[in-house]
């Protein structure tokens, strides 16, 4: 009996011991769901590359917190939905991209977000125990939407500064860089927001939700996103459909009063912020300009950018099966521009078209990467989502209907847009669907669309082990990578500041920690150009080829290639540079070369041509004086030439005098503007000495 008497003692202990963990848990998931939309961190490349870091290292610590939770209770039980199934299909698909993918690490990083996204919400869906923890995780993501839009809100206005200045839609990036994520992340939770007005029994609570879902919508409509309000649109119509299909009537009845001031808060609103409302125009928050309903996708064109979309079907017809590879988009986007730009639909697009590090559609973005495997894999989880949200519809209490018809429209505003935008590639939108999602399949809801696993022993332990050394890698990379891109962006302000040494090692340092570093080789590679290092700067710009692209790295490619008399690299490089249409200064740069390559590989006639046209086209460029002049004095043609010399020295006098003028009038100035201007006055003053010394 005393033995008895003892083990349940112990077991009492234990399970007291238990909870505490348990709940430490729960709130560590509150604390990543209200600070992730929130972090910033000075020195960053990219607002979203912060946020990432913190998912995974956020996500990491919990998942090791959950794992010693299960070691001291000695069971491990975990409630698994059942889309996680699909989820696998599409890692599977990742893996397989591999085969064609320019770059493997990238499909690895990118692979590492899916995985620890889908744990998390997992993790979201076991942490949930009662409508308390619902209420509390969706107030602190409105809590942390409300920052958010406060935020953008003083940025517009001017009271605090932007990236340019003060005041302005082109000011407003908040802590998420852009104003088209702000309105997606505020939209795709202002339907799940309303949760918060009629399940609290607090009345102070229920107050400050309708106000903060008020200004969140506000702010939605002042950043002028005609991507996320189509989205919302829709997501409005599809919940009148599912409440007339489930009939949640008592919620609405017993609280008609709450509803009934949202709506009418909403209202004004929107009569206050919309563009076109009538009260527009004496508060002035959207005066940039008129803006209608009728116009909304035509003004979107600039936003859904179906051109990337087209890049990304040139992509899938290379390989159907399985993509270009996870990630690998942004890696491809340049080459395959220029296939497409050659096709007779490429042909109707006669403007530059940026280069995009996403396609600006998820469902083609998944199309062009993963190919039909993770198509089928995407369509699985779509198809496994709603129908696990129907059965929950169909099997819960009206009250519960209510809330997950509330979830599932938050649902659908993220995948809306997703058609014409990348939200699942941001971390803090991606945040709020993931969030939705667990909380649809929290315990809360019924036990519909999961299953359970549960281990003990040494399995649970084995699993344990496994969860913290998975977790403590991942998060030690992760650090790393952050470290690096710190690092990079020391290296870059050195590098503005001339300081190409210091840079230098700032780069190394950088590429060292990175798991897969990428634009930091094109960084050292311009420093090694800048102190002569021309061998060394080659290798690094090769290996940009394959991990980092842009207009910039063909140019500088080329003009080494040229240097060091490799005339087929440097040629190859050219053309598909200009095949890719650049924008007019790097056109003339790389027609330039071109011409000097052919004047070099023994073709002067053409190269002259190719000079006297481009001289035509730019007559601003000096550069191309030079080239012609050179050409003209190498043929035995010294008055062409010194005309050409003459021309070039004008203009290049006329840039020098606006350039130090520029330099010298700046009270305060950036490191990147004083680079940029430090950079210009230097080459100037290098090719004023070689028309010099030509002339005399």
């Amino acid at each position: 009996m005393a033995k008895k008497r003892g083990n349940k003692r112990r077991q009492t202990a234990s399970s007291i011991r238990s909870v505490p963990l348990d709940r430490i848990l729960f709130y560590g998931v509150v604390f990543l769901v209200f600070a992730l939309p929130l972090f910033i961190w000075p020195g960053i490349s990219e607002y979203g590359y912060g946020k990432t870091i913190v998912a995974l290292i956020g996500i990491s610590a919990l998942a090791i917190l959950w794992g010693v939770s299960a070691w001291q209770k000695g069971t491990w039980t975990i409630r698994i939905p059942w889309i996680m199934l699909p989820v696998l299909g599409l890692v599977a698909a990742s893996l397989l991209s591999m085969l064609h993918a320019t770059n493997g690490r990238v499909v690895i990083q990118s692979l590492a977000l899916l995985v620890f996204f889908a744990l998390f919400l997992v993790l979201v869906a076991n942490a949930v125990r009662d409508q308390r923890d619902i209420n509390l995780l969706l107030y602190a993501l409105l809590a942390a939407g409300f920052l958010v839009a406060l935020y953008g809100l003083l940025q517009y206005l001017g009271t605090l500064r932007g990236p340019m200045g003060y005041g302005g839609l082109g000011n407003v990036i908040s802590t998420l860089g852009n104003r088209n994520y702000i309105g997606g992340f505020l939209a795709y939770l202002l339907f799940p927001a309303v949760v918060l007005v009629v399940r609290p029994r607090s009345r102070w609570v229920r107050i400050s939700s309708i106000l903060l879902v008020a200004f969140c919508f506000g702010m939605v409509l002042v950043v002028r996103q005609s991507g996320t309000l189509i989205a919302l649109i829709l997501s409005s119509i599809a919940f009148v459909v599912g409440w007339l299909i489930f009939r949640p009537v008592e919620p609405i009845r017993r609280n008609r009063v709450w509803l009934l001031i949202l709506l009418g808060v909403l209202a004004f609103t929107f009569l206050v912020e919309a563009p076109s409302g009538p009260l527009n125009s004496i508060v002035g928050l959207s005066s940039e300009g008129p803006s209608r309903l009728a116009q909304l996708w035509q003004r979107s064109s600039d936003y859904t950018r179906s051109w990337d979309w087209w890049i990304g079907w040139e992509m899938f017809k290379d390989h159907p099966l399985t993509g270009i590879g996870l990630g690998n988009y942004k890696l491809d986007f340049l080459p395959y521009k220029a296939s497409f730009l050659a096709t007779p639909r490429g042909q109707a697009f006669p403007f530059y078209i940026n280069r995009a590090a996403q396609a600006h559609s998820e469902f083609v973005q998944v199309l062009a990467e993963l190919g039909v495997l993770g198509a089928l894999a995407l369509v699985s989880l779509l198809a496994g989502l709603i129908v696990s949200l129907w059965k929950r519809l169909r099997h819960n209490e009206e009250e519960n209907r209510f809330d997950l018809l509330l979830f599932s429209c938050g649902i659908a505003t993220f995948l809306i847009h997703g058609a014409v935008s990348f939200p699942a590639h941001l971390p803090a939108s991606s945040l709020v669907l993931i969030l939705a999602a667990g909380l649809v399949f929290s315990r809360v809801y019924g036990e519909s669309g999961v299953f359970c696993i549960r281990w003990t022993g040494w399995t649970m332990k084995s699993a344990v082990l496994c969860v913290v050394l998975i977790g403590l890698a991942v998060s030690v990379i992760a650090g790393r990578d952050l470290s690096a891109n710190l690092l990079m962006s020391k290296g870059v302000e050195q590098a503005q500041l001339g300081n190409t040494y210091g840079a230098e090692s700032y780069f190394e340092d950088s590429i060292r920690l990175d798991f897969a570093p990428r634009q930091t080789y094109f960084h050292i590679a311009t420093v090694q150009i800048a102190r002569g290092a021309y061998e060394e700067a080659q290798v690094n710009l090769e290996r940009c080829l394959t991990r980092f692209l842009d207009e910039t790295v063909y140019l500088n490619y080329a003009n080494l290639m040229a240097n060091a008399h490799q005339f087929d690299k440097a040629q190859e490089a050219i053309r598909l540079l200009l095949a890719t249409r650049p924008l007019q200064e790097m056109e003339v740069r790389a027609r330039y070369l071109d011409a000097i390559i052919l004047a070099q590989s023994g073709d002067p006639q053409t190269a002259t041509a190719l000079l006297e046209a481009l001289v035509q086209y730019a007559p601003r460029f000096q550069t191309a004086y030079i080239g012609l002049g050179l050409i003209y004095q190498a043929n035995g043609l010294p008055i062409y030439a010194n005309q050409a010399f003459e021309e070039a020295l004008r203009l290049i006098d006329e840039k020098l005098a606006i350039a130090q003028a520029t330099l010298e009038s700046q009270t305060t100035i950036t490191a990147e503007k004083y680079g940029a201007l430090r950079t210009e006055i230097e080459q100037l003053r290098q090719e004023r000495a070689t028309v010099l010394s030509n002339l005399e």
